[in-house]
């Protein structure tokens, strides 16, 4: 009998030695989870904090600028520009959105850039794997999806149901969902459109691409050329991780028109 009790007694013990034992790791484990939490949330803090203040230095560079001509680089789009601030680095990219087509120039409810935005469309087609499409009906499709008169029927059809979006576009990646377009359609318009504020198609017909310029030609001319809409891409580096941030700055009014903390579109 005592030797049972003995037995009983040492595999109590043991028990109650494994229990606290795995408590000890569980609580250790959770207590290093929240410590790496705490550092992730401090670490996003710094990065939104240093990325606002880049934000600041781009915008006071563009308002102070008479004339886009004065840049100190060529073309459409800066070369990536390392940084260093308050000893994080930090690259940084500006690019003139009026090398772009206005996707949101087809929100008009009197004569959209229809047939401008259909020749870019052929140009995609021709220079990537996309499927053999209509172009005039595809530039239709984006017209009717932001006219908030029109409620194509094809998307309450789809699974699961939805609307059109009758409203002009906050990101050129919503051609997505575009009855017509695909991902290889996409991804070969994207380095050439835009969704930015306002409806006008104002290029910038020295410094845009070849596709864009050509697309253009096919347009009536607009009567506001301004460059004025720049897109800001930021990537800050801190603890080895890579924080992403874009903005649409509106350079000579020295505003920032929208704000996303991660990477722009192509």
């Amino acid at each position: 009998v005592r030797r049972r009790s003995s037995g009983a007694a040492l595999i109590t013990a043991l028990l109650v030695v494994a229990i606290a034992s795995v408590t000890a790791v569980t609580m250790t484990l959770r207590d290093n989870q929240q410590i790496f939490r705490a550092a992730i949330i401090q670490d996003q803090e710094r990065a939104r904090h240093l990325a606002h203040g880049a934000e600041t230095v781009a915008l006071h560079l563009l308002e102070r600028l008479e004339d886009y001509d004065d840049l100190p680089w060529k073309g459409c789009e800066s070369p990536t520009l390392p940084l260093e601030i308050e000893g994080v680095a930090v690259r940084a990219r500006l690019e003139n959105l009026h090398c772009r087509f206005n996707l949101n120039s087809l929100a008009r409810p009197d004569d959209p850039p229809l047939a401008a935005f259909a020749g870019l469309i052929g140009q995609a087609i021709e220079a990537s794997d996309a499927e053999s499409a209509n172009p005039q009906r595809l530039a239709v499709a984006v017209h009717d999806w932001m006219n908030p008169e029109t409620d194509d029927p094809v998307y309450r059809g789809m699974e699961p149901h939805r609307l059109s979006g009758n409203r002009p576009m906050r990101l050129a990646s919503e051609l997505l969902q575009v009855h017509g377009f695909d991902a290889p359609l996409w991804q070969a318009l994207a380095p050439w459109v835009v969704a930015r504020p306002g409806t006008d198609n104002a290029i910038d017909m020295e410094r845009a691409p070849d596709p864009v310029r050509d697309a253009a030609l096919n347009q009536a001319t607009e009567e506001s050329p301004e460059i004025r809409y720049f897109r800001l891409q930021l990537v800050v580096r801190i603890a080895g991780r890579d924080y992403f941030y874009c903005a649409t700055l509106d350079g000579p009014n020295g505003r920032t028109i929208m704000r996303e903390h991660t990477a722009c579109e192509p």
